[in-house]
């Protein structure tokens, strides 16, 4: 059965005059990504495939990610993760395509959209926090994925 990682990005410094999209991890930020490297490494298969949003701090959330798993799936920045709305990740989700069955998909981005994406797939209330990890099972086809069809395998926050 297909994996769904949902990962909300890791604390985000908010310096004056820096656009939304280029703000950086803060310290606390950096070492918490480290730790949701380091839990997912212990917990989830390694990933086939990474889709993140092209904000600057998911893209350094994500390269802690896969320092801690040690390969390297496929990338993809995906502009419609950046200020997307329900709709846009529930269309990203059934668009994915894997070959194989037991795919993990990890999907990096921000809240409110992945707290939102994982009650509608689960239909359990979850309000994932900076560095908040959400395992969902998929059972089915991509393209099908509702909240009759995924199971919350489990929640975690990581911290350093």
């Amino acid at each position: 059965m297909p994996t769904l990682v949902l990962v909300r990005h890791a604390k985000a410094d908010t310096p004056p005059g820096l656009q939304d999209i280029a703000r950086p991890l803060t310290e606390r930020g950096r070492a918490d990504a480290v730790a949701a490297g380091r839990w997912l490494s212990e917990h989830v298969a390694t990933p086939d495939l990474l889709v993140t949003s092209p904000a600057r701090r998911t893209e350094e959330t994500t390269a802690r990610l896969l320092d801690a798993w040690g390969v390297e799936p496929a990338v993809v920045d995906e502009e419609r993760v950046y200020e997307a709305s329900l709709g846009d990740l529930l269309r990203l989700v059934r668009g994915l395509d894997t070959d194989r069955p037991d795919a993990v998909v990890v999907l990096v981005g921000h809240n409110p959209g992945l707290s939102d994406l994982t009650e509608v797939l689960t239909g359990q209330v979850q309000q994932l926090r900076t560095a908040g990890i959400a395992v969902l099972d998929v059972s089915g086809r991509w393209a099908d994925a509702d909240s009759t069809s995924c199971a919350l395998r489990t929640v975690h926050t990581a911290r350093a």
